[in-house]
């Protein structure tokens, strides 16, 4: 697992190479997200919300929370749809542009709304859960929210390749993750792996920093912070490379340019492998 997660990786970062304007797109969504964030908070603060949500309006603090939800989902959507987009254009020969990138994600902006609205909805239902039921509710609430996005790991593309209505969307997404077998997981988990090793060998520098001064200690601190930001940047574009490689050779049966087959096609092949095994054994 360790040397397929680390191959899934190495490949991805390839095929970012050739797109490094790809990360504009993790970039902006980082930047207006925190804009939105702000925004709400001094919204909340000068209308008096933010007073009546401290005071335990509990019914104003799940509409707050709702609308933080949509608002950071409608974004963080959009700019997964441009990466998606790219990746789709550079894995089957061409040579994406940013253009491209905003072009299908303002095609797609109702879909994009919608789906927002939804994991929204689900955001807020999953809080409601886990601060009703106390500890039970917290580990209710992960266990839910983790089938939940492992359900929807291909709802992106199958949304904007396919055309399919929201309901169809969540279908199809499940049916591919069954289709991959565990390689969906592998991908997130192996990807973030990696970036997690990278992040945590950069506390190196500001360590190091301490035993020079605490001037060079903030400096490297900085550098850090901002060596941390690029990595969270770099980690958004290669899992969107990845899960559009495995469900372009999941819906046509081909490995996407600049991947290499065992990695992509084992994604099927050890599901097949498992199911002729389960089948053998009971009898």
């Amino acid at each position: 697992m360790f040397r397929r997660s680390y191959a899934i990786f190495v490949e991805s970062l390839r095929v970012l190479a050739k797109d490094k304007e790809i990360l504009i797109f993790p970039v902006l969504s980082g930047i207006i997200t925190i804009i939105a964030f702000v925004t709400i908070v001094f919204a909340g603060h000068s209308s008096g919300l933010l007073r009546e949500f401290q005071a335990g309006n509990r019914v104003l603090g799940y509409v707050v929370l709702f609308v933080w939800y949509f608002v950071s989902w409608f974004i963080v959507l959009f700019f997964n749809v441009a990466v998606i987009a790219c990746a789709s254009i550079r894995l089957r020969g061409g040579d994406p542009t940013i253009a491209d990138g905003f072009r299908a994600s303002m095609q797609h902006l109702g879909r994009i709304a919608v789906w927002a609205l939804i994991s929204a909805t689900v955001g807020v239902i999953l809080r409601v859960i886990a601060e009703r039921a106390k500890l039970i509710g917290r580990i209710i609430s992960g266990l839910l929210g983790a089938a939940w996005s492992i359900a929807t790991y291909f709802i992106v593309p199958v949304m904007i390749f396919e055309g399919r209505s929201i309901g169809d969307s969540v279908k199809q997404s499940t049916q591919l993750v069954a289709k991959t077998w565990g390689e969906s997981l592998i991908a997130a988990g192996g990807i973030g792996a990696f970036i997690m090793l990278l992040a945590v060998g950069g506390l190196a520098l500001p360590i190091a920093a301490i035993f020079i001064s605490p001037t060079a200690a903030l400096v490297a601190l900085g550098v850090m912070v901002v060596y941390w930001i690029a990595l969270s940047v770099v980690s958004a574009a290669l899992s969107g490379i990845f899960r559009t490689a495995l469900y372009l050779y999941a819906t046509e049966g081909r490995t996407p340019a600049g991947f290499t087959p065992e990695y992509v096609q084992n994604a099927f092949a050890a599901k097949a492998a498992k199911a002729t095994n389960f089948a053998f054994g009971s009898r």
